[in-house]
């Protein structure tokens, strides 16, 4: 049963490099200059393909404005410095004003705020920082505490499927067993991977979700701190407050009184507003746009296992889009998985390409054929 496994993956791997290199004996002419090229081109390995991109920015406004016009659509190209929301802020000018001349007209006067119980906030605020950085550094989160319960199961479970691939691979190898029967046992350690690396996932959110609050918790303080030291004079409480106003429209994606892209290249992602839309409601933060930056796209290909071997983060790679496969784009590998995954039935590799594409023909979601020329063959030929 092996044997004729590894005869159909031998044929199908001829069949690949036949049309790959359309068999021509005639390459290998030795009076030809051209031989050499064509050797190399013989051992080029094609591959499939995706566009991904790395980084993603949210651009959020946190003051009250209004949303006059959309000046871009899902999916267009923007460039430093373009519009992309036009906004009023009539609203949050007024607090400004409101502020400044508080600022101007209090100078002298003593903060009548009740210091005691802005004491009493400050020692709350200190003990949920206790607690909570109890919490984070002991797992004593009730949530952390089950997710960690979790997780003990779940590698159990893992260590309990791998014990039975390793039996049956045992039993396959001695021809007791079909390969569909030992599939079924790999497909369950398959899942319950998936289901361990599930809950460490959970386990790594909660913990950051709990770092932010603490972040939160601590910056809420040291506000607070700085408010109580600063009570015995209004105007001092004023300017903190009108400095902090202020510095909501000092952000590199805002410029008058519009929303600009703050990326040399970006792509919209998403939109959150409509024309009209009144956003930053009682100074919380809102979602309007997302962008994604060009910069960050590279191409994943997926090289199946018993090639990998052939390629090095030095190999010559060219990438043709499956949008238009007359353009040629050429890519530098910038990292190969050390994990192989399964999928359709094969082992493949991912391997993370970066495209030299100044015209903008990548984008993502988009696929392409990776030719990745042999590691041998592209050190030969220099």
């Amino acid at each position: 049963m092996k044997k004729k496994k590894y005869l159909s993956a031998a044929l199908a791997a001829a069949v690949m490099l036949t049309a790959l290199t359309g068999c021509n004996n005639s390459t290998q002419d030795s009076g030809s200059s051209q031989a050499p090229q064509k050797t190399a081109q013989s051992d080029d390995i094609v591959v499939w393909g995706e566009v991904k991109y790395k980084d993603e920015y949210q651009i959020n406004i946190d003051f009250p404005s209004k949303v006059t016009s959309v000046e871009v659509k899902e999916g267009d190209l923007v460039s430093k410095g373009q519009v992309l929301i036009g906004l009023t802020t009539s609203d949050y000018q007024a607090d400004l004003k409101k502020l400044q001349t508080q600022v101007d007209s209090s100078k002298g006067t003593l903060n009548q705020v009740d210091q005691e119980a802005l004491k009493s906030e400050i020692s709350v605020l200190k003990k949920q920082i206790g607690y909570k950085t109890t919490e984070l550094q002991n797992g004593t989160k009730p949530e952390l505490q089950l997710l960690q319960s979790s997780l003990t199961r779940a590698t159990k479970e893992v260590n309990d499927a791998q014990k039975d691939v390793d039996k049956y691979q045992g039993l396959y190898d001695s021809g007791v067993i079909s390969q569909a029967e030992l599939e079924k046992y790999q497909d369950v350690l398959n899942v319950k991977q998936k289901a361990k690396s599930d809950v460490q996932e959970n386990i790594a959110k909660t913990k950051r979700m709990l770092q932010e609050e603490l972040d939160t918790l601590n910056s809420t303080l040291k506000y607070k701190q700085t408010e109580l030291n600063q009570q015995q004079n209004t105007t001092d409480s004023a300017q903190i407050d009108l400095k902090v106003l202020t510095d909501k429209m000092k952000k590199p994606y805002l410029s008058e009184n519009n929303i600009v892209s703050n990326l040399d290249s970006g792509i919209v992602k998403e939109i959150n507003v409509v024309t009209g839309a009144s956003v930053g409601i009682q100074y919380a933060p809102q979602k309007v746009i997302s962008l994604i930056d060009r910069g960050s796209i590279y191409v994943s290909a997926e090289v199946p296992e018993e090639f990998i071997s052939r390629i090095s983060v030095n190999s010559k790679v060219t990438i043709i889009p499956t949008a238009n496969q007359e353009i040629k784009i050429k890519g530098t590998i910038t990292q190969i998985s050390n994990t192989a995954v399964e999928k359709d039935g094969a082992r493949i590799v991912k391997v993370q390409v970066k495209p030299d594409d100044s015209g903008n023909v990548l984008k993502p979601g988009f696929t392409a054929d990776v030719k990745i020329s042999r590691t041998s063959e592209s050190a030969s030929s220099k």
